[in-house]
């Protein structure tokens, strides 16, 4: 027999989860394949940021145990036939930002990040679908877009916890963009301690506390970012230092600024010749205005292995920012060694000193950065250690192994009561 919570009434002395949406029955209760839905910000083809990585990573893992329809915003930067030909079933609608959608959204959850993310229109197209087995809403800002949506387990995956980005790219900004950051840190802060899922993910040990100093959740799992099948490429025989990141989301800004500013001039006194790459798409006048003699902003790129084959030594200078950093298991994997700020390299500390170097101060990180830049045969040898460490320790099936136990053993309880 199932459990009462399972048809639709919640735990004694609970809020019922998910506003109160229907529980159907769990695929393990019926010995049939388990059918998800996972509703994400971007289709996650191509796989052109850290977001859409997690997203697939955790979709193709799901994709191994039945159907998986994946809902989800598109525009010029998705592909959704390219998703389809993977083997999975798309719902999708163009990113608008209408102004009664904003305020719904803002009204659903006070968050202003979350009601960029609210649309009727993706939301009709999404409960028109089947009931789910698993249902994964990646983003606590995606709540408001999934919150009448049926599934029998239902997770929350947390890409950071977003009260504390929040709060920390307040703490390292001013003015009135100071007071909208402690603003929004304050409305997600609330949306995360309500009770919206049976299981929730996050992608650190360090994020863990934080959540739990935030809110209490019944189950909470640790699934690490990762990355599947290494592609070393050959060592650089320039001295050219990269940082590959989505260029207009605001740690990464803030980090592309700071570095280019306080950290690369005490590196190219070292290293004259020294040439700094910020890769990645929708740089913002900030980030354009950094380009000069030493330094390329790319833009939008089509493939990043060039950009990571004239690459001696990746960076992730990041000042703010939580979860775990895709753009570290992705330079590693090209066997490029990085050096990190301690924020950057959260997440992955199992790493440090396997192709990653940490160094906060200006002078600390440029010597960092310097040292390998003039030693290439020390830099190659520590992106060839980080590469195997990838590969070993940071496969998508093992990252997601802790979820789909949590979630079979969900459906197994239900099954026996």
């Amino acid at each position: 027999m199932l459990r009462p919570w399972c048809r639709g009434a919640p735990p004694r002395g609970s809020a019922p989860p998910w506003d109160g949406a229907p529980r159907v029955p769990h695929a393990l209760d019926r010995g049939e394949t388990l059918r998800s839905t996972v509703v994400a910000k971007f289709l996650p083809w191509p796989p052109n940021s850290g977001d859409k990585r997690r997203t697939l990573g955790v979709c193709r893992a799901l994709l191994e145990r039945g159907p998986v329809t994946v809902v989800a915003f598109s525009g010029a930067d998705e592909d959704a036939e390219g998703l389809r030909a993977q083997g999975f079933e798309v719902v999708t609608a163009p990113w608008r930002r209408h102004p009664v959608d904003l305020a719904l959204g803002l009204l659903r959850s006070g968050s202003l990040s979350s009601a960029r993310f609210y649309d009727r229109a993706l939301e009709r197209l999404a409960l028109a679908l089947p009931a789910a087995d698993l249902l994964v809403v990646e983003h606590v800002q995606l709540l408001p877009l999934a919150k009448r949506l049926r599934g029998a387990v239902r997770v929350l995956d947390m890409h950071n916890v977003e009260s504390v980005l929040a709060q920390r790219v307040a703490a390292t900004t001013t003015g009135l963009k100071k007071v909208v950051w402690a603003v929004e840190a304050r409305a997600l802060r609330r949306v995360e301690s309500g009770r919206h899922a049976d299981v929730v993910a996050v992608t650190s040990a360090v994020d863990e506390q934080a959540l739990a100093r935030v809110a209490r959740h019944d189950r909470v799992v640790v699934v690490p970012n990762a990355w599947d099948e290494p592609a070393p490429l050959p060592p650089s025989a320039e001295p050219v230092v990269s940082f590959v990141a989505l260029m207009s989301w605001t740690p990464n800004v803030e980090a592309a600024v700071w570095f280019a500013r306080e950290v690369w001039p005490l590196v190219l006194q070292r290293v004259p010749a020294a040439r700094l790459q910020l890769v990645g798409r929708n740089p913002t006048p900030a980030v354009q205005a950094l380009a000069g003699e030493s330094v390329v902003v790319t833009g939008t790129v089509d493939s990043l292995e060039p950009w990571y084959a004239a690459t001696r030594v990746a960076v992730a200078p990041l000042l703010a920012g939580g979860g775990s950093r895709l753009k570290i298991l992705e330079a590693l994997a090209a066997a490029r060694p990085l050096v990190a700020t301690t924020v950057g390299a959260e997440g992955l500390e199992d790493l440090v000193g396997r192709g990653v170097v940490v160094a906060d101060a200006p002078a600390d990180l440029a010597r960092e950065v310097a040292d390998l830049l003039e030693e290439p045969e020390r830099a190659a040898a520590l992106g060839a250690a980080g590469a195997r460490a990838v590969g070993t320790d940071h496969s998508w099936r093992a990252a997601v192994a802790p979820l789909t136990a949590a979630v079979d053993a969900l459906g197994r309880g239900a099954a026996r009561e």
